[in-house]
């Protein structure tokens, strides 16, 4: 059942792609084509690792993660106000 998922999200790209870069070429977005690239594969690459149910983290706890340090002089700062 995981290689069916895997080859129909696959598919899926394949066809995206055979729909959105001739007309992203044809009009000379390379900026967009590198951005839907970008896009398209961390999509791909995301959707076969839940197919395979990787744990995926949720990007909200790199956030916490990245800010929880400022958490005790914000709370400082606030309390002496």
């Amino acid at each position: 059942m995981v290689l069916i998922v895997i080859l129909l999200v696959l598919a899926f790209a394949a066809i995206l792609c055979a729909v959105e870069v001739p007309k992203l070429l044809r009009a000379r977005s390379y900026k967009e084509l590198l951005a839907f690239s970008l896009l398209l594969a961390l999509g791909v690459g995301l959707s076969i690792l839940k197919s395979l149910k990787v744990e995926i983290g949720n990007p909200s706890d790199l956030f916490a993660w990245i800010y929880s340090p400022l958490e005790g002089v914000m709370e400082s700062l606030l309390k002496k106000g």
